[in-house]
């Protein structure tokens, strides 16, 4: 994750072939629900930080240089792309166009969660730094700003552009960035998992079923 950036922009042929990469992930039923409202420059991106960040708390603002980054790419996904398409004759015995409540998971969020991954690996890939971010208890204001219609349920919000390396190591990790990796899975002769209380210390992988040993 980068969260210093340099304000210089990031070219359109770039960004569109980073966009072009995560629209090609999987979706259920082809159904492609999410949209990108990308905001490229600094009269663009004002756009979000006016709604979710007033001036006088950007200078105390920790991550004060995120502000500058070029590149705002908000993410949202629409519940009803998915409704109607299994709506339709292939699809209609699953019952899931009855509505977004027939569906047991929201895969409207899965897939625009997909597409927004795979936006960051590409732009990794490219040389760029990332970082993803929730639009949390301003999605509502962003949405108003941005003319995101209310059908539309927010995803978060990835930042791109060029990492500021010298700025990124005088500001030090973050403060989670020290938590533990959990353990991948439990070997046979290490102590039951089911004993073990906090989440950080219980394996990941279950094999053959919950708890399961490797």
């Amino acid at each position: 994750m980068t969260r210093h950036f340099m304000p210089d922009p990031v070219d359109d042929v770039l960004l569109a072939r980073l966009l072009d990469a995560a629209r090609r992930v999987p979706s259920a039923g082809n159904s492609q629900g999410f949209d990108f409202v990308v905001l490229s420059g600094a009269s663009q991106t004002a756009r979000y930080w006016d709604a979710t960040l007033p001036a006088d708390r950007r200078d105390s603002f920790r991550w004060a240089s995120l502000v500058a980054c070029p590149v705002l790419i908000t993410v949202w996904a629409d519940p009803g792309a998915y409704v109607e398409r299994y709506a339709e004759s292939d699809k209609a015995h699953t019952g899931l166009g009855e509505g977004p409540d027939a569906w047991s998971t929201p895969f409207w969020t899965v897939d625009a969660s997909f597409a927004a991954m795979a936006l960051q690996y590409a732009a990794i890939d490219a040389g760029l730094g990332v970082l993803f971010f929730g639009m949390f208890e301003q999605a509502e204001a962003v949405a108003g700003a941005l003319g995101v219609p209310p059908s539309h349920e927010p995803v978060g919000v990835v930042a791109v552009g060029w990492p500021d390396r010298s700025a990124e190591a005088a500001s030090g990790p973050a403060a989670s960035q020290g938590r533990p990796r959990r353990p991948l899975f439990a070997e046979a002769n290490e102590p039951d998992p089911e004993a073990l209380n906090a989440t950080v210390d219980r394996p990941l992988v279950h094999r053959g079923h919950w708890l399961g040993h490797w």
